[in-house]
C-alpha cells in the first residue's frame, strides 16, 4: 500500500472533528471587526430596521383600510386579478 503524505488528526473518529458552536456568530455578530466596522455594521442594521418598521406599518394601514388586494399598476397584479382570472379560466 501506498505511504499517503496527509497529515493525520489522529487515528480515532473522534480525532477528525473539531468542537465548533454553529451557533456563535450569532451570539457574538461583531467578533473580529473593527471599531469602524462596527459602526456601519450598527449603522446599517438600523436602516434595515427603520425600514422594515416602516413597511410593516404601511401593511398595517392598507389591511385597516382594506386596499390590501387592490391591483398597483407598477407592479404585478395581486388577489383580485388572479382571481378572475381563474375564473375566466374556469369557463373556457
Amino acid at each position: 500500500m501506498p505511504v499517503s503524505n496527509q497529515m493525520s488528526a489522529g487515528t480515532n473518529k473522534a480525532a477528525k472533528f473539531v468542537a465548533a458552536n454553529p451557533l456563535a456568530p450569532l451570539a457574538d455578530p461583531f467578533s473580529g471587526m473593527g471599531d469602524d466596522e462596527k459602526e456601519l455594521h450598527k449603522a446599517v442594521s438600523n436602516s434595515v430596521q427603520t425600514r422594515l418598521e416602516t413597511a410593516m406599518q404601511e401593511l398595517q394601514q392598507k389591511h385597516r383600510d382594506g386596499t390590501n388586494e387592490i391591483d398597483d399598476g407598477e407592479r404585478a397584479p395581486t388577489g383580485a386579478a388572479y382571481r378572475e382570472l381563474h375564473r375566466r379560466q374556469q369557463f373556457m
